[in-house]
């Protein structure tokens, strides 16, 4: 990527239709926020798409429209409801190869386990031309760097315990190389006693001072 990719929005997209069921909450958007905010990256939306080939290349191909940044959370797996890794592909025109290092990667780890590795694990070892691959140390599904066009995708495992070490110890190094030194903090006042149209009137002061300077 060019040095002159300075990332100011992002849009994450968690993929899998169990986070669309009320029996799980898609935790790795909230966490990932916090983790690009401190890095000067504005989350500009969120967007959580099931297993579905079409919807999920609909939601790529505007999400990379909105941000400089396109973050996609699980669907690396390697069952035939994971669609993250082919539908980017897709999207991009970028055919897939196998990868020899994350295929014997795959290979060792279940070796070392003891369990006879299912054909259908090598499926994690491909990647799309020109991807980067980050290794995954808690799991089998390698994350993946794409730049296309002036845009970055991330693609990330699902599980929080590999996508968090993952994120901390490879991506963020990365992002540095490209981010500015603004960050985004935050202020919380505790209000009470007061309607929320009174204390909107008080506070118009203080969004005047931030429109006459420009900012979001």
């Amino acid at each position: 990527m060019s040095p002159s990719w300075k990332p100011t929005r992002a849009v994450i997209i968690a993929v899998g239709s169990e986070l669309l069921t009320p029996e799980r909450v898609d935790t790795n958007s909230l966490w990932l926020t916090a983790k690009l905010n401190e890095l000067g990256i504005a989350v500009a939306q969120k967007t959580i798409v099931g297993d579905n080939r079409a919807e999920l290349a609909a939601a790529i191909r505007y999400a990379m429209q909105q941000a400089e940044l396109v973050v996609t959370t699980g669907g690396l797996g390697p069952t035939e409801d994971d669609i993250t890794r082919e539908t980017v592909a897709s999207v991009l025109g970028l055919p897939l190869r196998e990868d020899e290092k994350i295929a014997t990667m795959i290979r060792s780890r279940f070796k070392s386990r003891g369990i006879e590795m299912p054909g259908n694990n090598l499926r994690q070892a491909h990647v799309p031309r020109g991807a980067v691959a980050l290794a995954n140390q808690r799991g089998t599904a390698p994350g993946l760097w794409i730049e296309h066009e002036g845009v970055v995708l991330l693609l990330l495992p699902g599980p929080p315990r590999e996508i968090r070490p993952m994120f901390n110890t490879l991506v963020s190094t990365r992002f540095l190389e490209f981010t500015s030194s603004k960050r985004i903090f935050r202020r919380v006042l505790a209000i009470t006693g007061r309607t929320e149209s009174a204390v909107d009137e008080a506070a118009q002061p203080v969004y005047l001072r931030w429109k006459s300077k420009n900012l979001p």
